[in-house]
């Protein structure tokens, strides 16, 4: 990854993730839900799991570079996404935090870090997927070398080296 552009790297983001569907996972608003203790026939649960992008996360894009709240979107939801969730939204996550440098916040990064529901949600990656975030991880560091920004730095090193044992 010597020399990588953002540009470069936001391309490989959507390559890497191209054609990645939720499937059964748990989307974006099903996690807010889980997080607010609904139960899955809950009538806001029900119809808050029915607005989730399953498809494109393409189309998610916006929401997550929008400085607009947006009711039941906030980072917390990453941590109540199953692995085909997680691998859904990631794209979503790491463009988000290349175009606000969110740092510390990025949830994928403090995900990593915690190991909140064990590692094994990573596992669902793909040999490209994975790549691509160590790639990010890589990519961030520089950054933060850079910008002499020591906090961030050591926590994404910990998050990088963590990814690497998988």
């Amino acid at each position: 990854m010597p020399n990588m552009t953002e540009a470069t790297l936001i391309q490989q983001i959507y390559e890497a993730f191209k054609g990645t569907k939720l499937e059964e996972g748990i989307g974006l608003f099903e996690a807010d839900c889980i997080d607010d203790h609904l139960t899955p026939t809950h009538p806001d649960y029900i119809h808050w799991k029915q607005k989730d992008e399953r498809h494109e996360w393409e189309k998610l894009v916006p929401l997550f570079l929008s400085n607009t709240v947006i009711e039941r979107l906030n980072s917390s939801n990453y941590f109540f996404m199953d692995a085909k969730g997680k691998r859904f939204h990631m794209p979503c996550y790491l463009l988000q935090d290349l175009d606000s440098s969110l740092g510390a916040n990025n949830p994928v990064v403090t995900d990593i870090r915690l190991n909140s529901n064990g590692l094994g949600d990573y596992k669902i990656l793909n040999p490209s997927q994975k790549q691509t975030l160590t790639d990010f991880l890589e990519f961030q560091l520089e950054k933060f070398m850079r910008e002499e920004n020591e906090i961030d730095f050591e926590l994404y090193i910990e998050a990088k080296n963590i990814f690497l044992s998988i």
